[in-house]
């Protein structure tokens, strides 16, 4: 096993180099956080973004510093604070380094460990269908704090919630052909799914970016929110695969207790969200959610271009997800029932 200091040490790195950016700009930054914190320790994070370096300083506070091409919007993280509470960490600008022109920002710490980590863990809570069940509610609970809470003010659109129909387009006549039928269900019935409310929706739901507390399994919040944006409620719906299976050597592959807990998530939401009862509605978020797994697992991230449609061989994780998200297993796809 990769020795994790050096594993963090090579993503900083590649950060850097990816960013035209010198290791005398790496001391830059250390530097100046011995100069805002001097009598706290500060330690990188053992998950590191891809447009950003990420530094814990203290049990509180974290600092992070960003290209200006990958630069946060204040407006947006504070109504994230608004709608999601504690779930999404308060976020303030620091200064700009003026050598490099990295922006720097102070958050408050979410606590716990990654789910990528805790899972990683194997513990006995970890592997717990029980409280495996308890952090699929927890996550239903985080998501219809959106369907509660109008995110939509002040908030324009963005990159995607602009772009849904040309990439759906692009998606029905460019994907593997056995991605299409499911594709092209989701632009039919595009007008449904817009019909939905539009939520404040994090932007990247992936295993890094959930925030576990490892000694009881509960959701603690999630972080990276530099993507979020306005969608209609139900696209970041794929993050819910994250907490039920997990990439293997040979695909995506879900845990045998997947199908119970999918429920769970469910009937969990629904609860929360009365509107679900409703047969439209639930059938509307239900597209929704495929609509999301399309976006997000469809469009091949290209050093922070999105705009290319994943290809057989050459995307073959984002392929697998579709696969195992989709339920297609190689053959021509067949219309899902949208029952829960």
């Amino acid at each position: 096993m990769p020795d994790e200091h050096a594993v963090v040490d090579s993503s900083i790195t590649d950060f850097f180099l990816r960013s035209g950016l010198t290791a005398q700009t790496r001391h830059e930054c250390f530097n100046l956080i011995e100069e805002l914190y001097p009598n706290k320790a500060a330690s990188a994070a053992s998950c590191q973004g891809y447009c950003s370096l990420t530094v814990f300083v203290g049990h509180d506070t974290v600092v992070q510093f960003r290209p200006y091409n990958y630069r946060l919007d204040l407006q947006l993280t504070l109504v994230a604070r608004e709608v999601y509470g504690t779930f999404a960490p308060e976020t303030r600008y620091v200064a700009t380094l003026p050598a490099s022109g990295l922006l720097v920002y102070r958050m408050g710490r979410i606590g716990g460990v990654s789910f990528k980590d805790f899972r990683a863990s194997r513990s006995m809570i970890a592997c717990s269908t029980y409280h495996r069940a308890a952090l699929c509610r927890d996550f239903a609970r985080f998501l219809a704090r959106s369907w509660k809470e109008t995110s939509s003010r002040a908030l324009p659109l963005g990159l995607v919630g602009k772009t849904i129909e040309s990439r759906l387009r692009a998606l029905v006549s460019t994907l593997s052909h056995r991605f299409r039928l499911v594709a092209r269900r989701v632009l039919e019935n595009l007008r449904r799914i817009e019909a939905l409310p539009w939520v404040l929706t994090h932007g990247d739901i992936v295993a890094s970016n959930i925030m576990i507390e490892p000694s009881n399994g509960t959701l603690t919040g999630l972080v990276d929110w530099a993507e979020a944006e306005r969608l209609p409620f139900g696209v970041c719906f794929y993050g819910l695969e994250e907490l039920l299976g997990e990439m293997t050597m040979t695909g995506f592959q879900y845990r045998h207790d997947a199908v119970s807990l999918r429920t769970v998530f469910w009937a969990e939401l629904g609860m929360l969200v009365p509107e679900l009862q409703q047969t439209q509605v639930l059938e509307a978020v239900k597209l929704a959610r495929d609509l999301g797994v399309l976006l997000w697992h469809g469009i091949a991230f290209d050093d922070g271009a999105i705009d290319r449609v994943v290809q057989e061989g050459r995307d073959v994780e984002e392929i697998h997800r579709l696969e195992a998200f989709l339920d297609i297993q190689g053959n021509p796809p067949t219309v899902r029932s949208l029952k829960l």
